[in-house]
């Protein structure tokens, strides 16, 4: 089987940021925790790309995302080729679809 690149996008990077600042203020002792397992979560989509479950938001099928759930984060992405480019790390009670289209646009 062959191994997949992970690729985080920018916009993916500025919510790992966000996350651990945010914990950081929160729990200290907890945000590089909470970063080790978002990061080692999605390093296991190198072996397992459509191990995510397919987004059930209509207006986003034709993109063909998938998301991974790393509570109580959850994770967007799309596999392309034999790489694997993670679009956004959103906690889950956030407007995750409407995000997810703004991101999109922005990579227009």
């Amino acid at each position: 089987m062959a191994e997949y690149d992970v690729v985080l996008l920018p916009a993916a990077f500025a919510d790992l940021d966000e996350i651990f600042d945010y914990v950081l203020a929160e729990n200290p002792q907890a945000a590089s925790g909470i970063l080790e397992n978002i990061m080692q979560s999605l390093s296991r989509l190198r072996d397992h790309p459509h191990s995510g479950s397919p987004l059930r938001e209509r207006s986003l099928n034709k993109f063909h995302f998938r998301m991974v759930i790393i509570s109580p984060y959850i994770a967007f992405y799309r596999v392309i080729d034999n790489k694997v480019f993670i679009y956004r790390v959103l906690h889950g009670v956030r407007n995750c679809p409407h995000l997810l289209k703004d991101t999109l646009k922005d990579n227009d």
